[in-house]
């Protein structure tokens, strides 16, 4: 499989993107945002993400869509990452935490409530974020948690949820799912290679409104949407090494927990 090659101009500066985990570099040339892998692979892992995606019922425009690259700094080094485009166009990004600011108030006093049960977390999120944009996003935030799920994703704070803001409508609209490089296992220095996947993905804690996995899937109740049957075979015919990240997934389609988001038949596209 060919992988393209992104050359950093010596003009371009690197934004340093944090995470829970730390800094990762990253640098928008044209429409095309670069991302480099700081703690493994988690490059193999957007990708691997964008792939389960796409074997889904979302329509490409709910999610953002990741193509692995080789990038040559400005001194001639050469470090692996990904690459997507800018979904923003015109639109002001707010993140979910900074609506919560712009409306004096802040996602902690809901997610951080030990008094609250999951599900009314969930439902007092949703509820604040309906009175503050209008929308009614419960359905995609709960199967943005059950992907998540799936991907054993430990990244996705309240930054990572996005928004759009049309401020010629004065319109809101939730953004594509993205970010989800801390997936999978991605990060080898906390989840050292080598080591049994089924001792490390014990390890791993969900976001943000609780750190099971499996509490934060029990939210979704919607309809299945992920076509398991095309994914496993897309999976075995994909000329990309995903390495272990291919490893992890497979031991989480094998997982009976996940039964209800998998559509049975094929799909015919």
């Amino acid at each position: 499989m060919h992988i393209e090659r992104v050359s950093i101009p010596e003009s371009a500066h690197p934004i340093i993107s944090t995470s829970s985990k730390g800094d990762q570099s990253k640098w928008r040339i044209g429409n095309k945002w670069i991302k480099q892998d700081a703690r493994g692979y988690e490059s193999k892992a957007e990708v691997l993400a964008t792939l389960i995606l796409s074997c889904s019922t979302l329509p490409s425009n709910r999610y953002v869509q990741y193509f692995p690259c080789e990038i040559e700094l400005p001194d001639g080094e050469i470090t692996k990452g990904c690459y997507s485009y800018d979904f923003r166009g015109d639109l002001q990004e707010v993140t979910l935490e900074r609506l919560f600011e712009a409306n004096f108030t802040s996602t902690d006093s809901i997610t951080t409530d030990k008094t609250l049960s999951t599900e009314e977390k969930f439902q007092q999120l949703s509820a604040q974020i309906e009175s503050f944009t209008g929308l009614n996003i419960r359905q995609e935030l709960a199967q943005l948690f059950a992907l998540d799920a799936l991907i054993l994703n430990e990244d996705r704070h309240t930054n990572n949820i996005l928004f759009l803001y049309d401020p010629k409508f004065k319109t809101w609209s939730l953004a594509p799912i993205f970010d989800n490089g801390l997936s999978l296992l991605s990060d080898e220095k906390d989840y050292a290679p080598g080591k049994p996947i089924s001792i490390l993905k014990r390890k791993v804690k969900a976001k943000p409104l609780n750190s099971s996995f499996s509490k934060q899937l029990s939210l979704y109740d919607g309809p299945p949407f992920i076509y398991k049957k095309q994914l496993i075979t897309r999976l075995e015919e994909s000329p990309f090494d995903f390495g272990r990240a291919k490893t992890v997934l497979v031991s989480q389609l094998n997982d009976p927990i996940f039964q209800k988001l998998w559509i049975e038949g094929e799909n015919n596209d």
